[in-house]
């Protein structure tokens, strides 16, 4: 796909995630719903178009390339040190979060009990372990991958994972945009190969959605957790009563 094509791919998903409609878009740029839709669907806005599309979602061509960029990476690996330190600092390891999740130092220092000397500690540790880079002003240049997936049985899963998975899994699961459900059943081997590759369609959508939804504002956005379980499985009081 070309890199035009990339960036308007992304700006559809911006407008859906906005609740933005082609009809919205035309209004704003004085043109017609149709003329809008075959642009999109033809894929070819021409560069002020796609400025003043952006404009109306508030964002820069730059942010968009960088949405498209974030969207499609996988998620990467920290180093070992990195995980490390991290695990060994839960104030540290918070403060990288927050900054991963689109914040600020000084939106953190107000929001969170961290101190204004603790955010420039923290500043300095992350940037010494090359997680991000430090400019003047405490301006931050990430350098850690947006997605994380934290390396199997390393420090921090080993500190807090069966935390994190307690703590989602303790819920009623019955507020609205809640979801719990349980299925059980046999599988050949092709068929589970199936299922793990829509798993990992499933997160790589998970991650687009993530991706994009961080330049929304706070209030239309809220934290959420992911977990999928599927392995070769028999219940433990079936498996009693087996001769």
């Amino acid at each position: 796909m070309s890199q035009t094509g990339r960036l308007i791919d992304t700006l559809k998903k911006c407008l859906r995630a906005r609740g933005v409609t082609y009809r919205d878009v035309a209004g704003a740029l004085n043109l017609s719903e149709a003329s809008i839709k075959r642009v999109f669907s033809e894929k070819t806005l021409s560069l002020q178009r796609l400025e003043e599309i952006c404009a109306m979602l508030d964002l820069t061509i730059y942010d968009l390339a960088k949405l498209g960029m974030d969207a499609q990476d996988g998620p990467g690996e920290l180093t070992l040190e990195q995980e490390r330190r991290l695990s060994e600092n839960p104030g540290l390891l918070v403060f990288f979060y927050l900054l991963v999740s689109g914040r600020n130092p000084d939106s953190i220092i107000a929001d969170y009990r961290i101190s204004r000397e603790e955010s420039l500690q923290f500043l300095f540790e992350l940037d010494r372990l090359k997680l991000i880079e430090l400019h003047p002003e405490n301006r931050v240049r990430l350098l850690a991958p947006r997605n994380i997936a934290w390396r199997k049985n390393g420090p921090i899963e080993k500190t807090y994972k069966k935390q994190i998975k307690d703590e989602l899994l303790n819920g009623s699961f019955d507020r609205p945009g809640e979801h719990l459900r349980f299925e059980t059943g046999k599988l050949s081997d092709d068929s589970r190969s199936v299922m793990l590759k829509k798993i990992d369609r499933l997160f790589k959508a998970y991650h687009e959605l993530t991706a994009l939804d961080k330049t929304l504002p706070p209030d239309q956005i809220e934290n959420t957790g992911l977990i999928v379980a599927f392995r070769p499985w028999v219940f433990s009081l079936i498996d009693a009563f087996k001769r």
